[in-house]
């Protein structure tokens, strides 16, 4: 008779061990539920960027690239040229519409004069409809010398004693 009562109280402290771990599971996936959630960050209404190809030692083509994330009706595309490039082809401003998703893009062909780094800045200005106004800008760095830097030098092994020295060796 003293082996009844023992089985019941191990099959009751088995049976709450199971609430207790199916409570636990329950809470760790709402958990990562809600942390995911809040992990997502807002896109801005419009993504820009700018590329460069080189298309001679003088010429580049640059791309600005606009995708919207939300309908607009007005929508103004510009790219600046500072003083010493000058524009070959293309139109360097535009304005519209566009709708979510959509993307526009604008090649212009520009000449450098004095092959120094220029600094060219793309800008969109977006209209929203409640009256604001969201402008984002993306810069490129034409003819960069950072770039288009080379390989560092090898390093060089010497030995002085039993030890092996390795020297690095910049410009």
């Amino acid at each position: 008779m003293n082996g009844a009562p023992i089985k019941i109280k191990f099959k009751k402290g088995l049976l709450m061990l199971k609430s207790r771990f199916v409570f636990l599971i329950q809470v760790v996936f709402l958990f990562g539920i809600f942390s995911a959630a809040e992990a997502v960050k807002p896109r801005p209404p419009l993504q820009l960027s700018l590329l460069q190809i080189n298309l001679s030692e003088k010429e580049s083509q640059v791309t600005l690239i606009a995708t919207a994330n939300i309908d607009s009706d007005q929508v103004k595309l510009s790219i600046d040229l500072p003083i010493g490039l000058s524009l070959v082809e293309g139109i360097d401003q535009w304005e519209g519409a566009l709708k979510k998703g959509e993307t526009k893009k604008m090649e212009v062909i520009v000449e450098n004069q004095n092959r120094n780094p220029q600094k060219i800045t793309g800008k969109a200005t977006l209209h929203l409809s409640e009256g604001e106004t969201f402008v984002q800008q993306s810069t490129l760095i034409l003819n960069d010398a950072k770039a288009k830097s080379p390989l560092p030098a090898p390093s060089v092994k010497r030995k002085q004693g039993e030890e092996n020295i390795l020297e690095f060796k910049g410009k």
